[in-house]
């Protein structure tokens, strides 16, 4: 029985008992029964049952919200894991890059800190090369995307999928560089070995009788496989005393198909034995009856190459791409976890338990028992979380290839005031009259609602307050009365699992990193303006 069923059945095994109670309570007021011990005790008895189910109700849909949130944090776990992470300030000197960036590129974080990413060229690529990435970049302000093929401290090549962007102020200047790169080495390295082997393979060449006796052999076929025959030598030998003895039918089939179809070519895969018998070589061979002047078959002659290195090859490319499917599973269940599996507890089987215990529970019995705060509690942060989950639902539709943002025209104050409402700091936050304008509702909302957190969040003000209006016809300004950021501060703080020095307050770092993703996402521009007193981030919305 899932956890959602047995929470629904245990709130309606509470609910019946209330219900009980209080129709025998109706029951006793309209004198339809005589008051008496008995119902005394019947009721005393229903509260105290009724107590420990509400409270287990209480503690499984909190638990619920903590395990959504540790999923949630996985997720983004997973995502920093899984690629190389760098950024570069506008003259293209580095300021951030991951731990995956220096595993990969073998240097440490400070030899690679201020710069240039020239220190990783392989000089493989011409000019016009990186002239397209600057074009793309800086005068489309567009992403980039190409496969790298960059050098590591040791002087070795790797190769990297890149994606890279600019990032602008509000004046649509070039600020800096974000790059997000995906390490192929193993697969290309793969592919350009399995290329070389095709071309520098050297064939074997044989001929047989119809009896299967060597008439003819090459230089090379009597290099490899001459020490089978020992001393009887080659010529008229059985040919398939060099093939491994699973594969003797395979081949009597092979040439029973060409002496049916004289100048058929048949192609087989054959394995043969090696000096070291732990070892086996694996063959390609093409097989062809020859007939004499009246269409008898005369002989079958045979040419093959080694393909052993290419099998080999061929698996450690299976074994790659099965590692790279295997860890996009593991990002699509995280993301199935968010999207489906998550949506039937919060949009479902909690809703509808809270339901029931509200349709059973009367005024007397919630003041009796003073559940109307808690009741309300949990009807609010699931409202709240219905809202957030919505928001992580929109976000991962962005990981599709070619998802496009999807947007609607909304009054930007009356949708922010809905979203905060159940919050428990909607009454610091001020919303002044606000534009309509075409956004993505969820994804707006967790941006926005992201810079009010940390507005209220870093800020030592006895009175703490964030307020939200136009600076001008298109800029939304966020305004707080905290401890202040500048502009280079909040570039800083923009990058993922950055934190500032010396904070008291917990945080992952990532929470300003995926705000400005969303709001650019949308076309917005993001910038930071330390006031006298508190930080006012602008919105750019043209």
């Amino acid at each position: 029985m899932s956890d959602q069923i047995r929470i629904i059945l245990l709130g309606l095994a509470g609910a019946a008992v209330i219900l009980s109670a209080f129709i025998a309570k109706t029951l006793v007021l309209f004198q339809f029964l005589d008051h008496n011990y008995y119902l005394d005790l019947f009721e005393y008895f229903s509260i105290i049952i009724f107590i420990p189910i509400f409270s287990y109700i209480s503690y499984r849909v909190m638990e619920h919200q903590r395990k959504q949130a540790g999923r949630k944090k996985t997720l983004e776990l997973l995502l920093e894991e899984s690629a190389l992470v760098s950024r570069a300030d506008a003259k293209g000197k580095i300021t951030y890059v991951n731990d995956k960036f220096c595993e990969v590129s073998g240097y440490k974080r400070q030899e690679l800190i201020g710069k240039d990413h020239v220190i990783l060229n392989s000089g493989r690529h011409p000019r016009e090369f990186w002239n397209s990435m600057y074009k793309t970049v800086v005068k489309d302000k567009g992403i980039w995307n190409e496969i790298v093929t960059n050098r590591d401290k040791n002087g070795n090549l790797y190769y990297v999928n890149s994606w890279i962007c600019g990032e602008f102020d509000s004046l649509g200047n070039l600020t800096g560089y974000i790059s997000i790169r995906q390490d192929i080495s193993e697969i290309t390295k793969v592919q350009e070995k399995l290329k070389n082997l095709l071309s520098t393979q050297t064939s074997y060449v044989l001929r047989t009788d119809m009896l299967g006796k060597h008439t003819y052999w090459n230089e090379k076929f009597e290099e490899d496989f001459g020490w089978v025959y020992e001393e009887s030598g080659i010529m008229h030998s059985d040919a398939l005393m060099s093939i491994c003895s699973h594969h003797h039918s395979r081949t009597n089939e092979v040439v029973y198909e060409c002496i049916k179809n004289p100048g058929k070519i048949v192609k087989v895969e054959l394995d043969k034995p090696t000096k070291n018998t732990k070892e086996i070589k694996t063959t390609l061979w093409e097989f062809i009856c020859v007939t004499d002047s009246e269409g008898n078959p005369l002989e079958i002659q045979c040419m093959g190459i080694d393909i052993t290195d290419r099998k080999k090859a061929e698996e450690e490319l299976k074994n790659a791409l099965e590692e790279v499917q295997k860890k996009n599973t593991y990002l699509e269940h995280a993301a199935k976890i968010l999207r489906h599996d998550m949506h039937s507890g919060i949009n479902t089987y909690i809703p509808r338990g809270v339901s029931s215990l509200k349709r059973r529970l009367n005024k007397e019995i919630i003041g009796k028992l003073k559940l109307d705060a808690p009741l309300r509690m949990i009807t609010d942060g699931l409202e709240h979380t219905q809202k957030v989950y919505r928001g992580v639902y929109e976000f991962t539709n962005l990981v599709k290839k070619d998802s496009i943002l999807y947007k609607e025209s909304y009054n930007l104050k009356d949708l922010l005031e809905s979203y905060l409402s159940k919050t428990a700091y909607s009454s610091q936050v001020k919303i002044d009259a606000l534009p309509t304008v075409d956004v993505n509702g969820p994804l707006f909302c967790t941006a926005v609602d992201n810079l009010i957190r940390n507005g209220l969040k870093y800020n030592d003000s006895d009175s703490k307050i964030v307020s939200i209006s136009m600076c001008d016809e298109f800029i939304l300004c966020v305004q707080d009365n905290g401890r202040g950021m500048t502009n280079e501060e909040f570039l800083e703080l923009s990058k993922p699992y950055t934190r500032k020095e010396g904070q008291d307050e917990q945080g992952t770092g990532l929470g300003l990193n995926i705000c400005v993703a969303i709001l650019k996402e949308h076309g917005f521009s993001v910038s930071s303006e330390k006031n006298k007193i508190g930080t006012r981030i602008l919105i750019n919305m043209r």
